[in-house]
């Protein structure tokens, strides 16, 4: 994968075509040559909600050719998991129509800046009682065991790059798992589980900096005794500043990390 000068991380898109070519444009105005989406990119079948993913695709690499910008993407728990390979041990992989665009599977790791990076896609839908199984949900959504191990397996990790949170991250907006809220919760608790098997991997390597979506809240926090410092990213139809956050060579936390610049 070819070393970023400047990247742009970027939150959830749910397919939105309108807000992921606004963004794209966004990247490139502010000297990014790269792009990672954090999940819930929008990888479903054609005619599913209404989205038609071919062409959502079609226009996104348009843009990004018209921008000389390369996106990567890991998958989040809205997408089409039966058409995404995510086998522990696969690599990186396009679609040939869309050299541009390239998905990171699950436990993929890499180096860019001096630092070993890895992708940890996947998390659980809570308004899974509102889904249909093989239509707008697939049980490949969340971490398999599998997926954990190999994720977990020995050599240095700086930076996870995820949809869902390790549990343990204050996330404004979400508390513990409590009856008489939004969704029911037994979904809430199998969330509240998915993200104990993101903190498992993350104690396991023990990286630095965490980016993740999924809880479409812009925030900073802090994890562990090691003091990993995690980001979160706000989704689509927000604010460029929400969703967005650029990072450029050898910034590490206690250089501060650059966020989105004010356009």
């Amino acid at each position: 994968m070819k070393e970023p000068n400047k990247l742009m991380l970027a939150g959830d898109w749910h397919g939105n075509t309108m807000w992921a070519v606004k963004a794209i444009h966004h990247a490139k105005r502010n000297g990014a040559d790269a792009i990672l989406q954090l999940g819930d990119f929008g990888y479903w079948r054609d005619g599913i909600e209404g989205l038609d993913t071919r062409k959502y695709m079609r226009f996104l690499h348009r843009a990004l050719a018209e921008c000389g910008i390369d996106l990567y993407w890991i998958d989040g728990n809205h997408e089409d998991h039966s058409c995404i390979e995510n086998t522990p041990g696969s690599t990186a992989w396009t679609l040939t129509e869309y050299p541009r665009i390239t998905h990171l599977p699950r436990g993929l790791r890499w180096h860019w800046w001096g630092m070993t990076w890895m992708a940890l896609g996947g998390a659980y839908s809570v308004d899974k009682p509102w889904r249909h199984e093989g239509v707008s949900w697939w049980p490949g959504e969340t971490l398999t065991d599998e997926q954990i191990a190999y994720a977990c397996r020995p050599g240095n990790v700086d930076v996870i790059v995820a949809h869902d949170a390790p549990f343990g991250v204050d996330i404004p907006g979400i508390g513990p798992a409590h009856k008489g809220g939004q969704f029911p919760i037994d979904q809430l608790v199998a969330s509240e589980e998915h993200r104990r098997k993101v903190a498992h991997v993350v104690d396991a390597v023990n990286p630095t900096m965490f980016f993740h979506g999924h809880y479409h809240v812009r925030y900073q926090s802090w994890y562990g005794p090691h003091r990993m410092h995690v980001s979160g990213l706000d989704c689509d139809g927000t604010t460029l500043d929400a969703n967005t956050l650029f990072m450029e060579r050898k910034v590490r936390p206690d250089d501060g990390i650059s966020g989105p610049a004010r356009t």
